[in-house]
């Protein structure tokens, strides 16, 4: 069978579990892989491989689709039906009598998106637009976004700032604390650390890091307030923007609801973690 870069691939010895795109073929027969619904990077001998068919393609696809709209709906509604703070505080006081609902300007947290993945640029961007979000989206690999950090954080001043792409965890080096071990997550912690030398408070400018088996602990000491992967596992393209959408929407006199990120992301708390942090979503009045 021939193989080529940008056939769509899954691998034998997996059992087909993760859909991947052929990047790279070396003279050794072995392919660079990154996924194409999961946010991994792997390689694997040609013969280990089987060529997807644009039917199978499609019906897995659909399925990961549809999977991802039941918990992005799921996180948008509990995030609605638990908001209080402003809202309700003036349903309950003689707000009520001076001003309309409609008549409140409502502003979900600004977000700043580097990705190392341009396909998934353009899936986040229409995301992001369904959900009301203000999102700046640039596609940039993950050992050079660091670089850009400081430069983009001075000129979009975003409440929320989300760092991933693709990362990989080496599985036969096995010593998951050793940041040699991981393909990008040392640049995530870069870029981290950069972030945190523009604003060091974790409630003016939250931050999300890593991508699929991501080192989880050294990206949430270096400032992000949430991060991948704790059990080292895969994560969905779409979980970072369920972290960034919790943010954005939960009013900045509460603390984000965990539960409801983690409930929502693919892996759930073995995928996503973090840290008490203040939501983003300020009501103001009369409206704008």
């Amino acid at each position: 069978m021939e193989f080529k870069v940008g056939d769509i691939v899954a691998r034998k010895s997996y059992n087909y579990d993760v859909l991947f795109r052929i990047i790279h073929i070396n003279n050794e027969g072995i392919a660079d892989l990154v996924g194409i619904t999961t946010r991994i990077l792997a390689d694997a001998y040609l013969y280990d491989l089987k060529i997807i068919s644009n039917e199978e393609l499609n019906v897995r696809l659909k399925n990961v689709s549809n999977n991802r709209r039941v918990r992005l709906n799921r996180s948008y509604n509990n995030l609605n039906n638990n908001r209080s703070g402003f809202n309700n505080y003036r349903e309950n006081s003689n707000f009520t009598k001076m001003y309309q609902r409609e008549k409140t300007y409502k502003k979900p947290g600004t977000v700043l998106h580097l990705d190392g993945d341009g396909e998934y640029c353009k899936e986040c961007k229409k995301i992001y637009k369904e959900m009301g979000i203000n999102a700046i989206i640039y596609n940039l690999d993950e050992k050079n976004q660091y670089r850009h950090v400081p430069a983009l954080l001075s000129r979009y001043k975003p409440e929320i700032l989300v760092l991933t792409g693709h990362d990989a965890f080496i599985k036969r080096r096995n010593d998951i604390y050793n940041i040699d071990n991981y393909k990008n997550s040392r640049y995530f912690i870069q870029s981290v650390l950069e972030a945190r030398k523009f604003e060091h408070n974790l409630d003016n400018l939250v931050i999300f890091a890593g991508a699929c088996q991501s080192y989880y602990e050294a990206i949430v000491s270096a400032g992000a307030n949430f991060a991948s992967a704790p059990k080292r596992v895969l994560i969905d393209m779409m979980d970072p923007m369920i972290v960034a959408q919790s943010v954005a929407y939960t009013p900045v006199n509460e603390f984000v609801s965990l539960e409801n990120i983690i409930s929502n992301t693919r892996e759930g708390i073995n995928g996503i973690g973090g840290l008490q942090t203040r939501g983003q979503y300020r009501v103001g009045m009369p409206g704008l």
